[in-house]
């Protein structure tokens, strides 16, 4: 049997995901909260009692069930769906034995392009984010990554003034939105130090509501990108820009205080990313395969719209409800559940104890509502010197000596994400 203690969050995630594809269950993703000495831990029911034969049997009876040579009588577009889904059934089942000691152990998805996109988000304005991704961004390319800002509070552009620029560059993003320029790289700054910066122009009429084609432009030209990292700094708010950039990123950051309102609006940010992110997949860029699906599309709105004198639904109510009316399909929603993880960073931090019981207590909500792992990456002291930052023009990463616990606890979140190696 399987013992998830031994294993990382995000083998537990892949063995999931590997169980969803063969069992055609969501039991594979309940989890529940209990106590030891003290301390709560994660258990995973189904997994800690699942046995190699059991993964087995569940793999022959999808082929029996689903192999094409026995469906022939069957629509061409039918076909392809059980063809697609075997696929997905052999590579998880290979994956489930390597964890039984049958086979080498393998990866199910692995990050295969060169840029990799941290987003910083939130929906509390005010609270330090553009700060935060400055000081990643420096911290990053003084490591001699390449790397770069980008703007992406288009309502309040003012990461430049944190990277040393006393007022906006004559170039911005702007230009590349409205099309003065042909490339993203176009509008790229360099500087003598510290990483590159695409700045925002929140001064031009209209520059925070940009319409859908430029955004997906926008989108697809960041991930086009010549750099290791691009850094997003988004702004406050849940509009659906915020929300897609932030969904377009690898590594999704959302800040907070101790405050009550700021952390409450962290969750309700999460909980309408994940919302967002489920709506997408049925938008007409979708690369999801099930896209064209109306009644699984049907499934998934009506499980996240709801009126508000019903109970609140949750992710596994969707989750049962997927596997129940349309099972060949919940290894992809379940996938897209897997594969979102945001990171969370507690800014402004004064009490430590604090800030470990909130971010269990964001944690357990959101794998009791959302079914997924809030990761609690680090906290941010106060720090008089950052307050003072936005008066000495630079940025005090690289200029204050007196800021070093403070670049300490910027490199403990980045060796964290493990974004160093």
């Amino acid at each position: 049997m399987l013992q998830p203690e031994r294993y990382s969050l995000d083998e537990i995630r892949a063995i999931q995901r590997a169980c969803c594809h063969v069992f055609l269950n969501d039991k594979a993703l309940h989890s529940v909260v209990v106590s030891e000495n003290n301390r709560r831990r994660f258990s995973y029911p189904f997994l800690e009692r699942l046995t190699f034969e059991e993964v087995r049997r569940a793999y022959r009876a999808n082929v029996l069930t689903y192999h094409p040579d026995r469906h022939q009588d069957k629509q061409p577009e039918e076909i392809e769906l059980f063809v697609r889904h075997l696929e997905g059934v052999n590579q998880s089942y290979e994956y489930l034995c390597a964890f039984f000691g049958e086979k080498k152990a393998g990866s199910i998805q692995e990050y295969t392009g060169r840029v990799r996109i941290i987003a910083v988000g939130g929906a509390k304005g005010g609270i330090g984010k553009s700060i935060l991704a400055a000081n990643l961004g420096m911290m990053l390319s003084s490591r001699g990554f390449r790397t770069v800002m980008v703007d992406l509070d288009l309502g309040g552009s003012d990461l430049h003034i944190y990277l040393g620029h006393r007022r906006i560059p004559k170039t911005t993003l702007n230009d590349y939105l409205n099309r003065k320029v042909t490339h993203l790289s176009d509008v790229v700054i360099g500087q003598e130090q510290g990483p590159m910066l695409i700045a925002g122009d929140n001064g031009e009429l209209g520059a925070a509501n940009i319409p859908f084609q430029r955004k997906i432009r926008l989108i697809e030209g960041i991930r086009k990108m010549n750099a290791d990292y691009v850094i997003l700094d988004l702004g406050g708010g849940t509009d659906f820009n915020t929300l897609d950039f932030f969904l377009a990123a690898d590594l999704q950051i959302v800040l907070t205080t101790l405050d009550q309102p700021s952390y409450l609006e962290a969750y309700a940010f999460i909980k309408t990313a994940m919302q967002r992110k489920l709506t997408r997949l049925f938008s007409a860029d979708s690369t999801f395969p099930a896209k064209r699906d109306t009644a699984l599309k049907d499934i998934v709105c009506e499980s996240i719209h709801v009126p508000q004198e019903d109970l609140p639904r949750t992710i596994q109510d969707l989750l049962e409800r997927v596997a129940i009316e349309h099972p060949l399909s919940l290894p992809l929603i379940a996938d897209e559940v897997l594969n979102f993880s945001p990171c969370l960073v507690i800014n402004k931090c004064f009490d430590e104890q604090a800030a470990f019981r909130m971010a269990c207590t964001l944690r357990s909500v959101a794998r009791r509502r959302l079914s997924i792992d809030i990761n609690h990456i680090g906290s941010i002291s106060r720090h008089p010197v950052i307050e003072q930052s936005t008066s000495y023009i630079n940025h005090p990463l690289v200029t204050r000596q007196s800021s070093a616990k403070f670049a300490g606890e910027i490199e403990s979140i980045i060796e964290t994400l493990s974004l160093a190696g």
